[in-house]
């Protein structure tokens, strides 16, 4: 891939991720498992170019030695941000001692589907209907999702350490 560099999350980029992050994910709060996380309060890891370009980020947070991927994103494609996020959250999990690595996704979003299970994920539970819990607490989940297909359950994918 490019050559770039994973950081964690530093004062200057703050405002440039929470502002592509609300753009992408329709504001800072993020719904599932019926609850709703502010992500300004949870660790963040940023992909940089060589120029210092944002190329992603990675929000997660760790609980029950567990780590959960709470909202990850490349803003430039198929150069290899996401794998090189996910590999050094891989690394901050295990230095963490953590059983597994965990995300939730939706079943309009067949391009995360394919994501994760390229790089090690395996589906692990589906939640039927759970959109509906997380519309009460997140109005701005569309209801429609990628590819014109109803945005209805949570899909779960782990990554076992």
């Amino acid at each position: 891939g490019a050559m770039m560099d994973i950081i964690g999350l530093t004062n200057d980029y703050k405002d440039e991720v929470e502002r592509v992050v609300a753009d992408s994910y329709c504001g800072l709060q993020v719904a599932v498992h019926r609850e709703l996380y502010d992500l300004r309060k949870l660790p963040c890891l940023i992909a940089l170019s060589d120029k210092r370009e944002l190329l992603g980020y990675c929000y997660y947070r760790f609980e029950n030695n567990e780590c959960e991927i709470m909202v990850i994103e490349s803003i430039q494609q198929s150069i290899g941000v996401g794998t090189a996020l996910i590999k050094k959250v891989e690394e901050l999990a295990h230095t963490k001692n953590c059983t597994r690595i965990y995300l939730q996704t939706t079943n309009d979003n067949s391009h995360a589907f394919r994501f994760y299970q390229r790089r090690g994920f395996i589906m692990c539970d589906v939640r039927w209907n759970e959109l509906d819990y997380s519309r009460k607490l997140n109005p701005t989940i569309p209801l429609v999702g990628d590819n014109d297909i109803p945005a209805l359950h949570e899909i779960e994918f782990e990554m076992i350490l």
